[in-house]
Protein backbone atom coordinates (compact mmCIF):
# COMPACT_ATOMS: atom_id res chain seq x y z
CA UNK A 1 0.00 0.00 0.00
CA UNK A 2 1.23 3.52 -1.09
CA UNK A 3 1.38 6.45 1.23
CA UNK A 4 -1.39 7.97 1.69
CA UNK A 5 0.43 11.59 2.21
CA UNK A 6 3.42 13.68 2.24
CA UNK A 7 4.87 15.43 4.26
CA UNK A 8 8.35 17.53 2.94
CA UNK A 9 11.01 18.88 5.50
CA UNK A 10 13.26 21.29 5.01
CA UNK A 11 15.96 21.31 7.44
CA UNK A 12 18.22 24.46 8.71
CA UNK A 13 15.36 26.71 10.71
CA UNK A 14 12.73 24.29 10.33
CA UNK A 15 13.56 20.81 12.03
CA UNK A 16 16.44 22.85 14.22
CA UNK A 17 17.56 26.56 14.67
CA UNK A 18 20.74 26.32 13.42
CA UNK A 19 20.74 29.59 11.23
CA UNK A 20 23.12 31.37 13.69
CA UNK A 21 25.94 28.52 13.72
CA UNK A 22 25.44 29.04 9.67
CA UNK A 23 26.01 32.86 10.01
CA UNK A 24 28.98 32.15 12.66
CA UNK A 25 30.82 29.44 10.18
CA UNK A 26 30.36 31.49 7.00
CA UNK A 27 32.01 34.84 8.99
CA UNK A 28 34.81 32.47 10.27
CA UNK A 29 35.78 31.09 6.54
CA UNK A 30 35.60 34.77 5.89
CA UNK A 31 37.87 35.92 8.42
CA UNK A 32 40.75 32.67 7.43
CA UNK A 33 40.22 34.06 3.23
CA UNK A 34 40.17 37.85 4.00
CA UNK A 35 36.95 37.74 2.12
CA UNK A 36 34.46 40.64 3.57
CA UNK A 37 31.84 38.58 5.03
CA UNK A 38 29.79 39.92 8.33
CA UNK A 39 26.45 40.14 9.44
CA UNK A 40 25.22 42.04 6.69
CA UNK A 41 26.68 39.89 3.83
CA UNK A 42 25.06 36.79 5.36
CA UNK A 43 21.62 38.28 5.54
CA UNK A 44 21.56 39.89 2.55
CA UNK A 45 23.37 37.23 0.11
CA UNK A 46 23.59 33.58 2.18
CA UNK A 47 20.63 33.18 4.07
CA UNK A 48 18.66 30.47 2.41
CA UNK A 49 20.45 30.36 -0.71
CA UNK A 50 22.29 26.59 -1.72
CA UNK A 51 25.99 26.83 -1.68
CA UNK A 52 25.75 26.49 -5.71
CA UNK A 53 24.08 30.17 -6.12
CA UNK A 54 26.05 31.67 -2.74
CA UNK A 55 29.24 30.67 -4.31
CA UNK A 56 28.74 32.35 -7.64
CA UNK A 57 27.37 35.33 -5.92
CA UNK A 58 30.29 35.49 -4.28
CA UNK A 59 32.64 35.86 -7.01
CA UNK A 60 30.48 38.36 -9.05
CA UNK A 61 30.14 40.63 -5.66
CA UNK A 62 33.58 40.46 -4.58
CA UNK A 63 35.16 40.76 -8.12
CA UNK A 64 36.86 37.46 -7.72
CA UNK A 65 36.20 35.19 -10.21
CA UNK A 66 38.66 32.16 -9.53
CA UNK A 67 37.17 31.65 -5.92
CA UNK A 68 36.96 27.78 -5.40
CA UNK A 69 33.88 25.82 -5.04
CA UNK A 70 35.88 24.37 -2.15
CA UNK A 71 35.28 27.49 0.00
CA UNK A 72 31.84 26.45 0.47
CA UNK A 73 33.26 22.56 1.51
CA UNK A 74 35.82 24.48 4.11
CA UNK A 75 32.34 26.10 5.44
CA UNK A 76 30.29 23.08 5.96
CA UNK A 77 33.07 21.97 7.86
CA UNK A 78 33.51 24.69 10.04
CA UNK A 79 29.70 24.08 10.63
CA UNK A 80 29.57 21.02 11.72
CA UNK A 81 32.14 21.13 13.82
CA UNK A 82 30.92 24.48 15.92
CA UNK A 83 27.52 22.87 15.70
CA UNK A 84 27.38 19.12 16.14
CA UNK A 85 27.13 19.41 19.78
CA UNK A 86 24.20 21.50 19.94
CA UNK A 87 21.54 19.89 18.13
CA UNK A 88 18.03 20.36 19.18
CA UNK A 89 14.76 19.93 17.50
CA UNK A 90 12.18 22.60 17.00
CA UNK A 91 9.48 22.21 19.61
CA UNK A 92 7.65 18.65 18.79
CA UNK A 93 9.47 17.58 15.85
CA UNK A 94 9.69 14.35 17.06
CA UNK A 95 6.07 13.80 18.01
CA UNK A 96 4.77 15.76 15.00
CA UNK A 97 7.04 12.85 13.07
CA UNK A 98 6.35 9.48 14.22
CA UNK A 99 2.46 10.72 14.48
CA UNK A 100 2.74 11.02 10.61
CA UNK A 101 4.50 7.94 9.73
CA UNK A 102 1.35 5.88 12.09
CA UNK A 103 -1.13 7.20 10.18
CA UNK A 104 0.21 6.59 6.51
CA UNK A 105 2.18 9.47 5.87
CA UNK A 106 5.26 9.31 3.74
CA UNK A 107 7.89 11.46 4.77
CA UNK A 108 10.92 13.11 3.06
CA UNK A 109 13.81 15.84 3.38
CA UNK A 110 13.78 18.37 0.72
CA UNK A 111 16.68 20.83 1.78
CA UNK A 112 18.86 23.10 -0.11
CA UNK A 113 21.97 21.91 2.40
CA UNK A 114 24.53 19.87 1.61
CA UNK A 115 23.53 15.93 2.53
CA UNK A 116 26.26 15.36 5.33
CA UNK A 117 24.67 18.34 7.10
CA UNK A 118 21.43 16.76 6.76
CA UNK A 119 22.98 13.61 8.11
CA UNK A 120 24.44 15.72 11.06
CA UNK A 121 20.66 16.49 12.03
CA UNK A 122 18.40 13.65 11.33
CA UNK A 123 21.48 11.37 13.06
CA UNK A 124 22.12 13.45 15.92
CA UNK A 125 18.12 13.64 16.72
CA UNK A 126 17.38 10.07 15.84
CA UNK A 127 15.25 10.55 13.19
CA UNK A 128 16.56 8.62 9.71
CA UNK A 129 14.57 5.78 9.96
CA UNK A 130 11.25 7.80 9.72
CA UNK A 131 12.14 9.35 6.26
CA UNK A 132 12.07 7.45 3.12
CA UNK A 133 13.32 9.74 1.15
CA UNK A 134 16.40 12.60 1.43
CA UNK A 135 16.57 15.08 -1.54
CA UNK A 136 19.53 17.47 -1.70
CA UNK A 137 20.93 19.96 -4.82
CA UNK A 138 23.25 18.21 -7.13
CA UNK A 139 24.83 19.33 -10.17
CA UNK A 140 21.37 18.22 -12.65
CA UNK A 141 18.76 19.24 -9.29
CA UNK A 142 18.52 22.97 -8.44
CA UNK A 143 17.91 23.95 -5.12
CA UNK A 144 15.05 26.19 -4.01
CA UNK A 145 13.36 28.97 -4.94
CA UNK A 146 13.03 26.73 -7.85
CA UNK A 147 10.40 23.59 -7.30
CA UNK A 148 12.78 21.05 -8.02
CA UNK A 149 13.75 19.39 -4.88
CA UNK A 150 10.27 19.03 -3.80
CA UNK A 151 8.87 17.70 -7.06
CA UNK A 152 11.63 15.24 -6.69
CA UNK A 153 11.05 14.36 -3.59
CA UNK A 154 6.69 13.66 -4.21
CA UNK A 155 8.11 11.64 -7.41
CA UNK A 156 10.07 9.67 -4.97
CA UNK A 157 7.21 9.02 -3.06
CA UNK A 158 4.89 7.99 -5.42
CA UNK A 159 2.70 11.30 -4.95
CA UNK A 160 1.11 13.54 -6.93
CA UNK A 161 2.36 16.97 -5.75
CA UNK A 162 -1.22 18.30 -4.67
CA UNK A 163 -0.80 15.19 -2.05
CA UNK A 164 2.22 16.63 -0.33
CA UNK A 165 2.75 19.52 2.28
CA UNK A 166 5.89 21.54 3.05
CA UNK A 167 7.08 22.05 6.24
CA UNK A 168 9.42 25.42 5.36
CA UNK A 169 10.95 28.42 7.71
CA UNK A 170 12.26 30.64 4.50
CA UNK A 171 11.41 32.34 1.52
CA UNK A 172 13.08 30.55 -0.79
CA UNK A 173 11.28 27.71 0.44
CA UNK A 174 7.77 29.22 0.73
CA UNK A 175 7.91 30.10 -3.32
CA UNK A 176 9.56 26.48 -4.16
CA UNK A 177 6.42 25.20 -2.80
CA UNK A 178 4.08 27.34 -4.06
CA UNK A 179 5.63 26.58 -7.71
CA UNK A 180 5.32 22.95 -7.25
CA UNK A 181 1.25 23.59 -6.40
CA UNK A 182 2.25 22.19 -2.66
CA UNK A 183 0.34 23.69 0.54
CA UNK A 184 2.88 25.05 2.78
CA UNK A 185 2.97 25.25 6.60
CA UNK A 186 5.71 28.01 7.81
CA UNK A 187 7.51 27.56 10.75
CA UNK A 188 8.14 31.05 12.21
CA UNK A 189 10.85 30.06 15.25
CA UNK A 190 13.93 32.28 14.63
CA UNK A 191 12.47 33.06 11.06
CA UNK A 192 14.32 36.03 9.18
CA UNK A 193 12.91 39.38 8.57
CA UNK A 194 13.44 38.91 4.98
CA UNK A 195 11.21 35.38 5.12
CA UNK A 196 8.58 36.62 7.30
CA UNK A 197 7.82 39.12 4.28
CA UNK A 198 6.92 36.09 2.32
CA UNK A 199 4.14 34.82 5.18
CA UNK A 200 1.51 35.55 2.26
CA UNK A 201 2.57 32.53 0.49
CA UNK A 202 2.32 30.24 2.78
CA UNK A 203 -0.99 28.05 3.57
CA UNK A 204 -0.44 27.61 7.62
CA UNK A 205 1.48 29.83 10.07
CA UNK A 206 3.02 27.71 13.38
CA UNK A 207 5.30 28.87 15.72
CA UNK A 208 6.63 24.97 16.15
CA UNK A 209 5.10 21.79 15.80
CA UNK A 210 3.64 21.51 19.03
CA UNK A 211 1.21 24.07 17.30
CA UNK A 212 0.21 21.00 14.70
CA UNK A 213 -1.28 18.04 14.37
CA UNK A 214 -1.50 15.05 11.54
CA UNK A 215 -5.50 16.29 10.88
CA UNK A 216 -4.40 20.15 10.39
CA UNK A 217 -1.73 18.51 7.99
CA UNK A 218 -4.42 16.02 6.14
CA UNK A 219 -6.51 18.83 6.18
CA UNK A 220 -4.30 21.21 4.04
CA UNK A 221 -4.60 18.61 1.20
CA UNK A 222 -7.86 17.39 0.91
CA UNK A 223 -11.04 16.06 3.62
CA UNK A 224 -11.14 12.79 1.76
CA UNK A 225 -7.90 11.79 2.94
CA UNK A 226 -9.29 13.39 6.45
CA UNK A 227 -11.89 10.33 6.46
CA UNK A 228 -9.15 7.79 5.33
CA UNK A 229 -7.11 8.95 7.43
CA UNK A 230 -9.65 8.38 10.41
CA UNK A 231 -10.89 5.16 9.43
Amino acid sequence: MGYLFGCLFDVDGTMVDNHPFHRRAWIELGRRHGLPIDETYYRENIHSRDNRTIMIRMRELFGSPDLPDSLADEKEAIYREIYREHVTEITGLRDLVAALAEQGGGLAVASNAPSENVDLVLDELGLRHHFAVIVTPSPDLPGKPKPDLFLRAAACLKLEPSRCVVFEDSYSGFLAAEAAGMPCVAVTHGMSPVSAGYLDRTTMQIRDFSEITVSDVVRLISPLLIRRAAD
